[in-house]
């Protein structure tokens, strides 16, 4: 397997959002996100980092992180035990590789599928120079930013196309999350008959 490509040093780093939607079979399984990074865990299971659910009990997991520019780096969703970190199931993918430029973007990926990626725009208040200071106020932003179905200026369009364009996204993001729901569903269902989990990631 190939190791990280630096291709600048680690003098600049950019916030992304990570978002899934996967629904747990367990109250205490968390999915969470493993990689080559240091800032993913460098393959550690007990230094990978959780993904929040919002809402709770939603299937929807996020998780937003402040990661150095210009590197490429390879990762794979797992679900680990809230308390002990262990890893319960691993993807059964191989490891997806995401290269990191100096924006900022959201990356959502279904499980073992391959991810899709949203570049956000940069604001005065998302400087991505290391050592700038990052407020929970951020934090929202970004968030928000990456709830968005897109991020052009939707002022410009007329409010005819505004409300038929947002409930078109309402009844796309209800079926798909119901398809989500049910997919994860026989994936869980077909873990439990498995012993082992096939993974390729860096022991």
């Amino acid at each position: 397997m190939d190791r990280d490509i630096v291709i600048d040093s680690h003098d600049k780093f950019v916030w992304t959002t990570f978002q899934t939607e996967f629904v747990v079979q367990h109250e205490e399984h968390v999915v969470a996100i493993s990689g080559s990074l240091v800032e993913i865990g460098q393959w550690n299971i007990r230094q990978a980092v959780m993904l929040d659910e919002k809402p709770e009990n939603s299937g929807k997991w996020i998780v937003s992180l402040h990661l150095p520019a210009n590197v490429k780096f390879e990762w794979k969703w797992v679900v680990v035990w809230r308390n002990t970190r262990i890893a319960f199931r691993w993807e059964e993918r191989q490891n997806r590789v995401t290269e990191v430029g100096e924006h900022s973007f959201v990356c959502h990926a279904y499980w073992n599928s391959d991810p899709t990626y949203e570049f956000l725009p940069e604001s005065p208040s998302m400087n991505t120079d290391k050592g700038d200071n990052w407020t929970t106020e951020d934090d929202k932003q970004l968030e928000k930013l990456a709830d968005n179905e897109t991020l052009e200026d939707k002022q410009s369009h007329k409010s005819v196309y505004f409300i038929a364009s947002y409930i078109g996204y309402l009844v796309s993001w209800s079926l798909q999350s119901l398809k989500t729901k049910v997919m994860s569903f026989f994936y869980g269902v077909g873990g439990l008959f498995r012993r082992s989990n096939a993974h390729d990631h860096a022991d």
